[in-house]
């Protein structure tokens, strides 16, 4: 293999964080210059992966049937380069450089947290008032860093901590495990000044899923960033995760309201969605409190099955059960193959974040989800041939 596709898949991590709108374009420009050279590597996984073809289906069905076609096409355009992002990284990936790629992805994270706390220190740096209720917490300033928003950049560092966590203890490099280390400190603290209480949960509660069901060590993290994210919380008393402020907390009532919204519109547009993207030309003629231009419901399941109908949300369905399945199987054949764990501790936060937010489908998110996805794919196949060797 190439060194040079190597050196493709850390352009692409470095890219899908810093920069993310390139990040897309240099997928399309990668996939373009195989077909230039005449090879039809990604192609070809593509067409092996009866999932990734039901997705591109099931998305290409809710954009033609959207009543704003251009807009779906958009953003459908943005989910057909993270497919082939999964293809691309699955083919390529095969003896790539474990420690090196840990080491892009560690020194990438503590760049974006250098940027974050560069926001905590700017004196032009004003919160929008949409991100907190300032009557009920005295919060100046979130950190979002190059991801737009901090629930966002929350779920993004809930990532490189469960990478950190599964790889703490294996790594024989020196300098590998003194920048693992540091960006696990890093994370920790610049999670918090996320004040994503989404975040938050849904890190401590994968940990604690995971540490009773699979390994228990885990409850040490889930019990670990407990104390340190809602006891400096207290002890500066921000009072960000005081769960008797949430009744009068405006973003929780607002939540509830683009819920009850979605599953008007669902009902109307049951079988194939309202196509990607179109929420905001909905919410007028389905709700009276939700005035303000909204690109999501904060519901990733809602999300999926008002954007999709039911065509779409029954492939996300199948295509998580498999995902599960295939899991669940690869982590019991192999208990030590730590992909498995990394991947059920993603997919868990994923599935509990989503529950009150729509992260895992914003741009960013899905490039960096795919290109995991990409990589615990190709994993899987060399334990699978090495068992079959």
């Amino acid at each position: 293999m190439c060194k040079k596709r190597y050196n493709t898949i850390f352009i692409l991590i470095v890219l899908s964080v810093l920069f993310v709108p390139l990040a897309y374009v240099y997928v399309i420009f990668l996939f373009l210059k195989e077909l230039i050279e005449g090879r039809y590597e990604t192609i070809e996984y593509f067409k092996s992966n009866k999932y990734l073809v039901l997705i591109s289906a099931a998305s290409l069905i809710s954009i033609i049937c959207s009543k704003y076609i251009q807009i779906s096409s958009f953003f459908g355009m943005m989910i057909f380069v993270c497919i082939i992002s999964i293809s691309y990284t699955a083919v390529n990936y095969d003896g790539i450089d474990r420690e090196k790629l840990l080491t892009i992805i560690y020194i990438t994270a503590l760049l974006t947290y250098a940027i974050g706390i560069f926001q905590m220190f700017d004196p032009m740096y004003v919160m929008p008032k949409k991100w907190v209720d300032t009557e009920e917490y005295d919060l100046k300033k979130r950190m979002f860093s190059t991801f737009f928003n901090p629930n966002v950049f929350g779920f993004y560092i809930n990532i490189i901590i469960i990478t950190v966590s599964v790889n703490f203890g294996r790594i024989k490099n020196k300098k590998l495990d003194m920048i693992e280390k540091i960006a696990f400190v890093a994370s920790i603290a610049c999670l918090f000044l996320t004040f994503s209480r989404t975040s938050w949960i849904s890190l401590i509660l994968a940990f604690l899923a995971t540490g009773i069901l699979f390994d228990k060590k885990y409850l040490a993290y889930a019990a670990f960033i407990f104390i340190c994210i809602f006891g400096t919380d207290m002890i500066f008393g921000i009072n960000r995760a005081d769960i008797t402020k949430l009744p009068s907390d405006s973003s929780l009532s607002y939540r509830i309201e683009l819920w009850k919204t979605s599953l008007r519109i669902i009902k109307d547009n049951l079988i194939t969605g309202i196509g990607f993207g179109t929420f905001f030309k909905y919410t007028s003629s389905y709700s009276d409190v939700i005035t303000k231009y909204i690109e999501h419901c904060h519901n990733i399941y809602l999300q999926i099955f008002m954007e999709t109908g039911i065509i779409g949300f029954a492939t996300f369905l199948l295509t998580s059960c498999s995902m599960i399945k295939k899991v669940l199987k690869e982590y019991f054949s192999d208990r030590e193959n730590k992909f498995s764990i990394i991947i059920i501790l993603i997919f868990s936060m994923t599935l509990i974040h989503g529950a009150v937010d729509s992260v895992g489908l914003t741009p960013q998110i899905m490039m960096i989800l795919s290109l995991f996805i990409g990589f615990s794919t190709a994993e899987y196949k060399m334990y699978s041939l090495k068992s079959k060797g």
